[in-house]
């Protein structure tokens, strides 16, 4: 399971989620839905704000939001660009991103509250879970959840169905059926090889035994309990109102929309959340795991993390 990188002794972190790929001037009034600065960080926002105009105009990106978190508090939120020009509507720090690989973190915290709670074995062959996953093994050595987390289990990268270049919208059971079908690329164990499919596997465990779709289960066991109120791994009505609308662009200077498709590998890049969202889960993993409603995960068990 990757680590998280945080310490005790870091109680400072930037949350910042950008969406590609059409740069439009920096504006450097506060929205309504902004956080200024703290005054002691005016300083460091000034600064953060100069490296951020020249990213948005290097990179083009048409929108970007960021949020600074010291321990238990949103020090500064801001967006900057348009999170939709043809409407002009302002990106701010409500606006809504797909956050990518983030969303792996919150898969596993799903899997590890079940750990914790006994009913999870991280070292048990993972068809113990799931029968059906017959990857071909011609190693002597079992998939396990351990492996799969940690991107130690030698599956591929991307599952043959649902991956980011798949439109057929694929279910969840789907994409991971369709890994019956490779073959692992290293001993599981041997290599780290980073693998989108992998985690797939790991939502799908949650999903077949929690008798729960994996998007609707996350959201019950680890998102809200978090107190995340803008975050979903489906595309829900409140998330799509402030969702921001994104462009790719060809080194030809094509430009067109990018792709809006559901991807069937959802717990592995298909969480949506706000920079404000994201700032308050750093603010409960800076305080050992615990949230308003209690302790998401023991504070040993997000350090083994």
């Amino acid at each position: 399971m990757p680590r998280l990188g945080m310490h005790s002794s870091s109680r400072l972190s930037l949350a910042v989620v950008s969406v590609l790929f059409v740069f439009l001037s920096v504006g450097h009034t506060f929205k309504s839905q902004d956080i200024p600065p703290r005054v002691d960080y005016a300083p460091v926002a000034a600064q953060l704000e100069k490296m951020i105009a020249h990213e948005m105009q290097d990179k083009k990106l048409p929108a970007l939001s960021i949020a600074l978190v010291d321990d238990q508090e949103i020090v500064w939120a801001k967006g900057f660009g348009m999170a939709d020009r043809e409407k002009k509507i302002p990106a701010t720090a409500e606006t809504v991103y797909r956050v990518g690989s983030v969303s792996k973190l919150f898969t596993d915290i799903g899997i590890m509250q079940l750990v914790e709670a006994g009913r999870i074995d991280l070292d048990a062959p993972v068809t113990k879970y799931l029968p059906d996953f017959q990857s071909r093994n011609s190693f002597d050595k079992a998939i396990t959840l351990r492996q799969l987390m940690s991107h130690r289990s030698g599956l591929v990268r991307e599952p043959p169905v649902g991956n980011y270049f798949n439109d057929s919208n694929p279910s969840l059971a789907q994409a991971v059926a369709s890994l019956n079908s490779t073959e692992l690329v290293y001993e599981p164990e041997k290599r780290i090889k980073y693998s989108n499919a992998g985690i797939s596997v790991v939502g799908f465990v949650l999903e077949k035994t929690q008798e729960k779709p994996f998007a609707k289960y996350l959201k019950q066991a680890v998102i809200e309990p978090l107190g995340l109120q803008k975050s979903a791994f489906v595309p829900e009505p409140e998330i799509i109102k402030d969702l921001a609308k994104a462009y790719m662009w060809s080194y030809d200077g094509r430009e067109f929309d990018a792709p809006t498709f559901q991807l069937g590998m959802s717990p592995a890049g298909s969480m949506y959340s706000t920079v404000t969202d994201l700032g308050r889960f750093m603010s409960i993993l800076f305080n050992g795991g615990k949230s308003t409603s209690g302790h998401i995960l023991k504070k040993e068990t997000l350090e083994k993390m």
